[in-house]
């Protein structure tokens, strides 16, 4: 391997960890938010905050498989 591909690499894990640790966060929030103990703070016209708070939950666990995929 060159050393552009262990900092392709190491960019890539250190994105995946921030994606993955927002990404529990927000499930932690979003059930916190379904037993109304704190409000939902993502607000889409024309969609249910709920959803709306999930669908980030579900890009930012796409994002963290990304970075994670074919990493050996």
């Amino acid at each position: 391997m060159c050393s552009s591909d262990l900092t392709n690499l190491n960019m890539r894990r250190k994105i995946g960890v921030l994606a993955l640790s927002v990404a529990s966060l927000s499930v932690v929030w979003l059930l916190l938010g379904m037993a109304n103990i704190v409000p939902f703070l993502i607000v889409l016209p024309q969609e249910t905050s709920i959803r709306a708070h999930a669908s980030f939950t579900v890009f930012l666990l796409m994002v963290a498989s990304w970075a994670f995929w074919n990493e050996d």
